[in-house]
C-alpha cells in the first residue's frame, strides 16, 4: 500500500510542471476562401513553452491567409 502511494506522489509531482487539468488558450483560425477552420492550442506532449507553442501556430496560420475567428484569451 505504501508503494502505492509513493507512486501516485511521484506521478503527480512529475505532471505538476505540465499543468495538468489547467485552462489553456485556444486561437481559431479560419481560411477565408476555403472556409476551413484550425485550432492552435497547447500539444501536452510537445515543448514546455505554452506560450511558443501557441505563437509558433498562429504566425503558421497567418502566413498561410487564415484570419483569427475566436481567441479563449
Amino acid at each position: 500500500m505504501r508503494a502505492l502511494v509513493l507512486l501516485a506522489l511521484c506521478v503527480l509531482a512529475a505532471l505538476l510542471p505540465f499543468g495538468c487539468g489547467s485552462v489553456s488558450r485556444v486561437v481559431v483560425r479560419q481560411h477565408p476562401q476555403t472556409k476551413q477552420t484550425v485550432e492552435c492550442k497547447v500539444d501536452p506532449w510537445g515543448s514546455t513553452n505554452r506560450t511558443a507553442q501557441i505563437e509558433d501556430c498562429v504566425k503558421a496560420y497567418r502566413q498561410a491567409g487564415y484570419m483569427v475567428v475566436g481567441d479563449s484569451e
